[in-house]
């Protein structure tokens, strides 16, 4: 017993280390940190800046013109004449276009030579300058040809000197004139508009004989309206 007990004592007893549980929660806690994926981070929807819509230009157009108008012989003029003037006119862009016209008399009038006239229809094709003036005006030009048919008769109350006769000309024609857009569809035109240069005529002259006048015009001027679409 005596050997057994001395050699315990020396041998000494056999004893567990010193557990730091305090750093082993830390150590866990660390750990379970790191399995934990973090809430991932919502990305901001950024909308689009809506596209503005630009509108189509209209560059078709419809017209409709009262004009008065002029007829002029080497003998005298006609006022006081009446047309009426349909367009259609196509605007390649703002400075330039091509118009068509056709129009019809509606009255006849007295001439200073005697008798009376009428101008029965006139028809014209034209290149259109323009020059834009602000938001809503513009300057344009007409330059092209144009035909016209002036009727002048005279009856039995005409006085001596009187001339009938058909004027069924062709000549150069040209014009100016000043547009107001009220909207984008709709404006108001007021021009002034040679049909008919210089062209020939020739008329019976009441009390006999025929006359040959070889400086005839034809003006009309006056106001209308034309419509986009």
């Amino acid at each position: 017993m005596l050997a057994a007990t001395t050699s315990v004592l020396f041998a000494g007893a056999q004893i567990e280390p010193i557990v730091d549980y305090e750093k082993q929660d830390v150590q866990k806690a660390v750990e379970t940190v790191k399995k934990v994926k973090p809430a991932p981070v919502p990305v901001p929807v950024v909308c689009p800046a809506p596209v503005p819509v630009v509108p189509k230009a209209k560059k078709w157009y419809v017209g409709l013109d009262g004009m008065g108008a002029q007829f002029e012989t080497d003998s005298g003029k006609c006022n006081e004449l009446a047309v009426i003037v349909a367009k259609l006119g196509y605007d390649f862009n703002k400075y330039f276009g091509i118009e068509g016209r056709v129009g019809y008399g509606v009255n006849e009038a007295d001439h200073d030579a005697g008798g009376t006239t009428k101008v029965k229809e006139n028809y014209g094709l034209y290149l259109k300058p323009m020059l834009p003036m602000g938001e809503k005006f513009h300057l344009f030009g007409l330059l092209g040809y144009a035909k016209a048919k002036v009727k002048s008769s005279w009856d039995a109350s005409s006085s001596a000197g009187a001339l009938a006769g058909m004027v069924d000309e062709s000549s150069p024609s040209f014009g100016l004139g000043l547009n107001y857009a009220i909207n984008d569809r709709w404006s108001l035109v007021g021009e002034g508009v040679r049909l008919l240069h210089k062209v020939d005529g020739t008329f019976d002259v009441k009390g006999g004989g025929r006359r040959s006048e070889d400086s005839i015009n034809l003006d009309t001027y006056g106001l209308g309206v034309n419509y986009k679409f």
